[in-house]
């Protein structure tokens, strides 16, 4: 966990300067691959409420940016249906703030095919991430 932290601390300072380790540049070239982007699923801890997002990364003047859309709104979720973040990159975890939600860090398994992203820990809200390709 500390190797985690540090690794991430490490990324979040080499990101705010424009320097990408290969890992994390391998990230940010699987983040904007697809053409059609990404799903991700979100749930509460309890699972009452859930939906799905839409998400597009693109690369802006050397930035990347998530334009997410709430496709499925969950039975607590109104308002702020669409927007646009900033993304940070790290060797092994992409951070940004969601359209409802702050501080939604999804933790890169390689050994996952289908959800290659995730929250380990859950969002400002208490809400679990988990992304796939469209």
């Amino acid at each position: 966990m500390k190797g985690t932290l540090a690794a991430t601390i490490v990324g979040f300072i080499l990101a705010a300067f424009g320097a990408l380790s290969a890992d994390a540049q391998d990230l940010r070239t699987m983040l904007l691959k697809p053409i059609n982007g990404w799903v991700i699923e979100w749930s509460s801890p309890s699972g009452l409420n859930k939906g799905v997002t839409e998400a597009v990364f693109e690369d802006r003047g050397g930035k990347v940016v998530a334009k997410l859309y709430i496709a499925e709104m969950g039975k607590e979720t109104a308002a702020f249906r669409s927007c646009e973040r900033d993304v940070v990159i790290t060797a092994d975890a992409i951070s940004f703030d969601g359209c409802r939600d702050k501080s939604v860090v999804l933790i890169r398994d390689p050994s996952d095919k289908v959800y290659p992203l995730k929250t380990k820990t859950q969002s400002a809200n208490g809400y679990d991430y988990k992304l796939k390709e469209k």
